[in-house]
């Protein structure tokens, strides 16, 4: 994240994990927030959908047997999962699911000029309407937790922002 924040990009973006640590940033860069969530918990009502449960759960399971935690994960939000040499190390992802086990925040307002977050209605992972009520500039789309159709609707709101 230090690289991100220290990097002269001009505009910062996330999908899931990477949109939830933007969210915390204090940065004036416009922002393209993909699932974004401030908190992934159910029980916190900041918008996610997993129980504190299944998420300690799945860390234990990844701790386990690896393979067989993911596969369920991407098959529980209807995605493909990567080859496991494709994915980051194991240390990285189990830090994800721990991050996750933290205690999330409201986060700050997104920098108005020409930052969007969007979500899918039918995310499994995230309330929509709790989230939407969280983070009030939200775009809900007709989609899940798949990164391709929130980025093509990115796409589509800049066009039309820019126009």
């Amino acid at each position: 994240m230090a690289a991100t924040l220290a990097s002269d990009a001009d505009m910062l973006g996330g999908f899931s994990l990477g949109a939830h640590l933007l969210l915390t940033v204090d940065d004036p860069r416009p922002r393209i927030l993909l699932a974004p969530f401030p908190d992934l918990k159910k029980e916190a009502a900041l918008g996610g959908a997993v129980a504190t449960t299944q998420i300690r759960q799945l860390l234990r399971w990844l701790k386990r047997d690896p393979g067989a935690a993911i596969a369920d994960f991407h098959a529980r939000i209807g995605t493909k999962p990567p080859p496991l040499d494709m994915l980051p190390p194991l240390e990285d992802l189990a830090w994800g699911l721990e991050r996750m086990l933290a205690p999330g925040t409201v986060p700050a307002p997104l920098p108005k000029k020409h930052s969007l977050a969007i979500a899918g209605r039918r995310d499994p992972l995230l309330d929509a309407d709790i989230l939407h009520g969280v983070l009030p500039s939200l775009h809900l789309i007709d989609s899940g937790h798949q990164p391709e159709p929130l980025l093509a609707a990115a796409v589509r709101l800049r066009h039309t922002e820019s126009a």
